[in-house]
């Protein structure tokens, strides 16, 4: 049968006798009319008795490939130069195991054995399928499958109708790998580094429903795509990427062929477009991703809220529009279906619990490693806070680019209220401390978005002409100081964490911060030192995060922009790769560039913004500063150092009180 030709050619592959090997099947597996028969009758596969009939002859094919195998271990002294022809019996198995997985999976069996005939290798056979091996696969995984007899034992399970899967495995969940240990180990990283940032779905919630083997809250598709995330932060002891990218390219595939039988009107539908964004952002599709997310989001106004309790739904909900939200912000467009910027965050959703904990998993060992100490998780928290910080962005952004008016003074200090608020607002255990030893990736994320947000807000009028000179120093120091802070929280997040494990949004926090410092200071070691670090920065997470190599192209034309010098080693920091055309910078970011579109957000200013601005400046100060927490000790150095500074103009006197607010 389809069996007997493939040994065949394996045999020849290996460099061994055909006849030999055969003389393990059974007579009908080596009779070439019973097996021309059953290329006329491919339905014939499809039936148990055959299927039973392949796994006794794999079995036997198994045992011949084992002894061959030691045979040849036994010959390597005298066979180098068929070793390097041939490479190791791991990488035949691994080709081997993929053609089997393929075959059980595509239902290719004829045509394979079409193709044997033709002269194709099993290097090419596998190709044609579809599976390219995981070469070395146990430097991502703890076990290896690579022995055929391991690929045998699969077969029957997957041939084995009778043998149902065991509830709440990862087996259940994916067919791309069997090793449970990998699918842990994916599932570990995305909910270490990305849940409590993206919070799209409820965790206790998702969990219940995996290890309980059903569908309410989990689903294959979900599954697959947390591991396809899973696989952008999987480092290659190696040092090789290639085999996590086909790892991830193989978890994707499963997505696709599941997601199409699933209800849309479900909630999980939209939870697995969401997470297919972050996946497909991270491998350089930026346009891609950007339908996907906007799926997710209109999604959510045909669910069936039937069967989905009021926290998980609202938790999906806000997680699904706060990522909406920021992708806009950082593409400068306004978010489709976005949800009311009023709208109250977390109703019904229970705040941490006691026993909810964080640890900085990285690697298998982790996981039950005591030196890696567990610290209070606050996610739910952080997704709340960071919900709430969204809005204001939202705001921002209607300000901006909607159709409500020209942007005026007030309408931009009434954000800047707010976003005052929002900081002094943060519960004691996510507010900044620079000494905290239980540091937390997610509560970087919110302060560093929180400063990004401000230099948005404020960069445009940098640029505006008709401020005075002294209107226009002080909203630069306010633009520098957010900037230099927000930089100064990357810097120790990558201290304590490394860049390389990042959610894929916080290298566009990095690129923007950068870029506002080099806009407002002149050319000087701190700007050369900060080009420096973000093309670091950006190199270290590139392996993971495809589109970043685009991004560094980007920073430096802007670097270039600014009359700044590139680094002498620019080649080495981005990769070895310096250029990249208009396509691939779309798929980083919908655009050519990362920066705000100054010119474009100048033309919405209130032409009357310049009469009246440090008018409003000073009804703010007046009205809000005291309550503020960034102004007492900001008015008190303010006054004293400029007690003998007022002229008696009226100009002066209100950027006094410009300065009691924003100087650092």
């Amino acid at each position: 049968m389809l069996l007997g030709l493939l040994v065949r050619l394996l045999a020849q592959c290996l460099d061994q006798r055909p006849d030999a090997m055969l003389e393990t099947l059974p007579r009908e597996a080596r009779n070439e009319e019973h097996l021309a028969m059953s290329l006329r009758m491919p339905a014939l596969i499809a039936r148990r008795p055959a299927r039973n009939a392949m796994a006794t002859s794999l079995h036997r094919a198994a045992a011949a490939l084992d002894a061959i195998s030691r045979t040849n271990v036994t010959m390597r002294s005298t066979s180098r130069l068929s070793r390097k022809k041939w490479g190791s019996m791991k990488e035949k198995d691994l080709w081997i195991e993929s053609i089997f997985q393929s075959l059980m999976r595509n239902k290719h069996g004829p045509e394979a054995v079409e193709r044997l005939r033709q002269g194709y290798s099993y290097q090419q056979l596998a190709d044609w399928l579809g599976q390219p091996p995981i070469r070395e696969i146990d430097r991502l995984s703890p076990t290896s499958e690579s022995k055929l007899s391991d690929v045998v034992k699969k077969y029957e399970r997957a041939m084995n109708v009778d043998n149902a899967p065991n509830e709440g495995r990862p087996s259940q969940w994916t067919d791309v790998t069997k090793d449970e240990a990998v699918t842990h180990h994916l599932m570990a990283l995305f909910f270490a580094w990305i849940h409590p940032v993206h919070m799209l779905f409820s965790e206790r919630h998702f969990i219940g429903s995996f290890r309980k083997g059903e569908n309410t809250y989990c689903t294959s598709a979900m599954v697959n795509a947390i591991c396809a995330m899973g696989c952008v932060l999987l480092v290659d002891h190696g040092g090789d990427a290639t085999d996590s990218k086909i790892l991830a390219a193989r978890f994707m595939e499963e997505v696709n062929t599941q997601i199409v039988t699933e209800d849309r009107k479900n909630p999980n539908f939209a939870v697995t477009y969401a997470i297919l964004f972050l996946v497909e952002l991270s491998s350089g599709q930026a346009r891609k991703a950007s339908s996907h997310l906007r799926l997710a989001a209109e999604s959510l106004r045909s669910v069936d809220t039937s069967n989905y309790s009021a926290e998980a739904l609202e938790l999906s909900f806000w997680g699904i529009h706060t990522l909406n939200t920021a992708w806009a912000a950082f593409t400068y467009q306004k978010p489709s279906a976005p949800i009311s910027p009023r709208a109250v965050v977390f109703e019904n959703v229970e705040m941490d619990r006691q026993e909810d904990a964080w640890k900085p998993y990285r690697f298998r060992a982790d996981g039950n490693d005591p030196a890696v100490a567990l610290r209070p998780s606050h996610a739910i928290r952080t997704a709340k806070e960071l919900a709430q910080l969204y809005q204001i962005i939202h705001e921002t952004i209607t300000v901006y680019c909607g159709s409500k008016g020209r942007v005026t003074a007030r309408s931009i200090l009434a954000l800047y209220q707010r976003y005052l608020q929002w900081r002094q607002a943060l519960p004691s255990e996510l507010r900044w401390d620079e000494v905290d030893p239980h540091s937390l990736p997610h509560v970087f994320y919110i302060h560093v978005t929180y400063h990004v947000a401000l230099c948005h807000l404020f960069q445009p009028l940098l640029v505006y002409q008709n401020f005075s000179h002294t209107t226009h120093v002080h909203l630069q120091k306010l633009v520098l100081r957010n900037a230099r802070e927000g930089i100064g929280l990357l810097q120790k997040y990558n201290r304590l964490f490394s860049n390389r494990y990042q959610p894929p949004l916080q290298a566009f926090c990095l690129v923007h911060l950068c870029e506002t410092l080099l806009r407002s200071r002149p050319a000087n070691a701190e700007c050369y030192e900060t080009i420096t670090f973000c093309l670091e920065m950006l190199r270290e997470a590139l392996p993971g995060f495809l589109f970043l190599g685009p991004m560094q192209a980007m920073f430096c034309q802007t670097v270039v922009d600014n009359g700044f010098l590139l680094p002498k080693n620019v080649h080495e920091l981005m990769g070895g790769r310096t250029h990249y055309g208009p396509e691939d910078l779309l798929d980083a970011c919908e655009r050519t560039t990362f920066t705000q579109p100054i010119d474009m957000l100048l033309d919405r200013l209130d032409p009357a913004i310049e009469n009246h601005f440090e008018d409003e400046w000073k009804q703010f100060v007046e009205q809000h500063g005291a309550s503020t927490s960034d102004n007492d000790t900001a008015t008190q150095r303010s006054r004293s150092s400029s007690g003998g500074t007022n002229s008696g103009s009226p100009r002066s006197a209100r950027s006094m009180h410009i300065n009691a607010l924003v100087d650092p």
